[in-house]
């Protein structure tokens, strides 16, 4: 018996015979490929991160602005009250110096009132003792007075010539002395609060040539 020929695929009329095993027949022709899927859940699980922490940035961005707000608003508002306590002290300063000094005029008035009382009793004809009398008790009262502003007097008769508080206007020369001393004050100095107000006019004595400490004079 002759065989049958099977036609060629490329022949017409060509039928593929049917397999008997379902799954082939069920099988895709192109299988997907083997973990594209896990790749795909791992880049949205990156852009997911990713979207977290621009939150989290944008949200530190968003507290840093704040927080610059704030402290340049505390800034201008110490800056404004700063200003106001410096134009407050000032002020405060102002006006004690004029309750200070309306004070002291006011003292000062009563020795006025004392010199005119003193004046009147000069034309009253009054003896020159009680006269003299008078003025020495307006004195006092003036010392009184400076004495209550701290003012002090500063007398330097015999004392060492200091230049700081003494200005020298002559001097002379002495053998018994080895320091410039004081030898005579034409005009009292004054210290206000401690501190040189006016200096005392002055003649100083200097040790003669050879007699004072490394022999020189200096400059007085």
């Amino acid at each position: 018996m002759t065989e049958s020929k099977k036609p060629h695929p490329s022949e017409i009329g060509y039928v593929p015979e049917s397999s008997d095993d379902p799954a082939a027949q069920t099988e895709p022709h192109h299988k997907s490929r083997p973990g594209r899927s896990h790749g795909g859940a791992d880049l949205r699980q990156k852009l997911s991160h990713l979207e977290e922490e621009l939150k989290k940035q944008q949200a530190i961005i968003k507290q840093v602005r704040q927080d610059r707000d704030d402290f340049q608003d505390k800034y201008l508002r110490n800056l404004a009250e700063m200003d106001n306590f410096r134009k407050r002290i000032s002020k405060e300063k102002e006006e004690f110096q004029r309750f200070v000094l309306g004070e002291f005029l006011l003292g000062l008035l009563e020795i006025y009132d004392n010199f005119e009382r003193a004046i009147r009793a000069h034309t009253a004809d009054e003896s020159p003792r009680s006269i003299i009398a008078g003025i020495q008790m307006i004195f006092k009262q003036l010392q009184e007075l400076l004495r209550k502003y701290r003012v002090e007097e500063l007398d330097p008769q015999e004392m060492p010539f200091d230049p700081n508080f003494h200005q020298a206007l002559s001097k002379e020369e002495r053998k018994d002395i080895v320091d410039p001393t004081v030898v005579e004050v034409y005009q009292k100095g004054f210290l206000y609060n401690e501190k040189l107000l006016r200096p005392a006019l002055v003649r100083v004595a200097i040790p003669a040539a050879g007699n004072g400490p490394g022999g020189d004079e200096g400059d007085y």
